[in-house]
């Protein structure tokens, strides 16, 4: 067995003793990173499994160990540093490199059920990547190799739980902020005095990294919004970052700024170091961070802390949800909700909803005794959201940034898996706890960023089912009049691109990240230069 650790911008690895480490945890209150983290794993290997050390881990991270007849491989939930392997004569090959891999073994057949993943949902899932032959660790995956062949393979951590919390709101509600002090404490000790850099959109889970901060009176941070000048995102931004006296930029997505992007250089490798071949290359902040960079704006050694993805412990994911969901029914109701980006035939949607069934059975074989909801929430932690939007923070890496995610504190994680369906409806305890116990102590409660009621949702509900009879042009401007991030002439480089190649661009005018997937997949196929 071989390992190629090639990676080491942003985070780097740190090697002893036979155990290679990249990112960071906690151990109770004490911070760890880079040698100290090494060390610490290495001594506990003394005494402890390694599967054990790295369930208690509360952190972002990814490891590997060797020892003499085993190798072993984990990383938290987020997934935030793949890793990747394949199989060749007769021996397995470990890389956080999966473009290394494609090089070097020549693996250039696409992988045709990963390729419908990722069309419909921005990304493959499981432990397919876009090519055959090539796989990933999945979000909390622990695996072991002994003799070339997957000996032992679980998963760290599941948010699909038995049972809920039995006790009282307002008890709960104590134990939700207990909590969320706890988690930022941590955070907060791990800076170091470092810059702080929020990217401060006008939602609550940004916003709510701004206001701890400066509860625990963090003075070195720095806000910023970005894309298009008329985003009705830049009041609410410039309000939180003044009211709590943080310096804050607007990065205009101008036609300068994105310019001619697509054949540079150093997008052409941001777009194979973020893609991977298993998830979107995330555009969103591409931009900003590279004016960050070239300005100079911020100090190198800063952290950028986005609000990854708080809105999903307080319970976003419920507007979406039928009440009475149906354990039998979990894998069609995920590739309703899950695989929209865009449309396929029926007989590709039967078997997506196979692959999304054998899938639920691999994450955790016992799932049918699990609350469906918190299945579902599961499912969408360890896919979605880790290998979308988590894998976004390849931007910070790339631009050779650190960053924190405080809301996938592992403790935070656990107990809002446990918090009563009734309560994370229109989330209710996440908003009770943001708006009352933070926003309107700091002055920075802005009624109109709540959550849509149930009547809003179910009324785009029904626009959303009339709008693919809409003539295109109605559907053009529809898409245009939300896209605060300017990603219309973004994608309209690669719609080009496609175009002068010939190459078949299907669309539905949901979004523009069905352009974005697209392009990648023609890029892996080398039919796009």
């Amino acid at each position: 067995m071989t390992v190629f650790l090639k990676y080491n911008k942003g985070y780097k690895w740190y090697t002893k003793e036979g155990l290679s480490f990249k990112g960071y945890f906690y151990i109770d209150n004490t911070f760890y990173e880079a040698k100290n983290a090494v060390e610490y794993l290495t001594d506990a290997l003394k005494t402890k499994t390694f599967k054990n050390i790295t369930q208690s881990l509360n952190g972002i991270f990814s490891i590997v160990f060797s020892d003499k007849t085993t190798t072993h491989i984990s990383c938290d939930i987020s997934r935030t540093f793949p890793l990747f392997y394949t199989y060749q004569n007769n021996s397995v090959v470990v890389s956080d490199s999966s473009a290394f891999l494609k090089e070097a073994y020549k693996l250039n057949e696409v992988d045709a059920v990963a390729e419908i993943e990722f069309k419909t949902s921005n990304h493959t899932h499981g432990s397919k990547t876009l090519l055959k032959n090539l796989y990933q660790l999945q979000a909390s995956e622990y695996l072991v190799f002994e003799d070339n062949t997957i000996i032992n393979r679980s998963f760290l951590f599941s948010y699909a739980v038995k049972t809920k919390s039995k006790i009282n709101y307002l008890d709960l509600k104590k134990q939700a902020v207990t909590q969320f002090e706890n988690a930022f404490k941590r955070f907060v000790n791990s800076l170091q005095n470092k810059t702080v850099v929020i990217p401060l959109s006008s939602g609550l889970d940004s916003r709510l990294i701004a206001v701890l901060l400066k509860k625990y009176n963090y003075k070195n941070v720095v806000c910023y919004t970005y894309g298009n000048k008329n985003s009705f995102e830049i009041e609410n931004s410039k309000k939180t970052a003044k009211t709590l006296g943080f310096k804050w930029y607007f990065i205009p997505y101008t036609e300068d700024l994105i310019a001619n992007f697509l054949v540079t250089d150093q997008f052409k490798e941001y777009t194979h170091f973020a893609g991977k071949y298993s998830s979107m290359p995330y555009l969103q902040e591409f931009f900003a961070l590279q004016y960050f960079k070239k300005d100079n704006l911020v100090p190198e050694d800063s952290i950028f802390v986005p609000g990854f993805a708080g809105d999903i412990l307080g319970g976003s994911e419920f507007l979406k949800l039928p009440k009475n969901i149906k354990t039998k029914k979990l894998n069609e109701l995920l590739f309703t909700l899950k695989f929209n980006n865009n449309p396929i035939t029926k007989t590709q949607r039967k078997t997506l909803e196979k692959e999304i069934q054998a899938s639920l059975e691999k994450l955790d074989n016992a799932y049918t005794q699990k609350i469906p909801s918190s299945v579902f929430e599961d499912y969408n932690i360890k896919e979605r959201i880790a290998k979308y939007i988590f894998n976004s923070a390849s931007q910070y890496l790339f631009f050779e940034y650190h960053f924190r995610f405080p809301f996938w504190d592992k403790n935070l994680l656990d107990f809002f898996k446990t918090v009563p369906e009734n309560y994370k409806q229109h989330k209710i305890l996440f908003n009770d706890i943001l708006i009352n116990e933070y926003f309107k102590p700091y002055n920075v409660y802005f009624n109109d960023t709540l959550q849509p009621k149930h009547q809003s949702v179910f009324i785009q509900q029904i626009k959303n089912q009339i709008k693919p009879y809409l003539p295109v042009f109605i559907k053009e401007n529809l898409i245009k009049k939300q896209d605060w991030n300017n990603y219309e002439p973004i994608t309209k480089q690669m719609l080009l691109s496609m175009q002068k190649k010939g190459a078949s661009v299907k669309r539905s005018y949901n979004n523009y990240n069905e352009i974005i997937t697209q392009w990648y997949i023609y890029i892996v196929k080398n039919k796009l230069s």
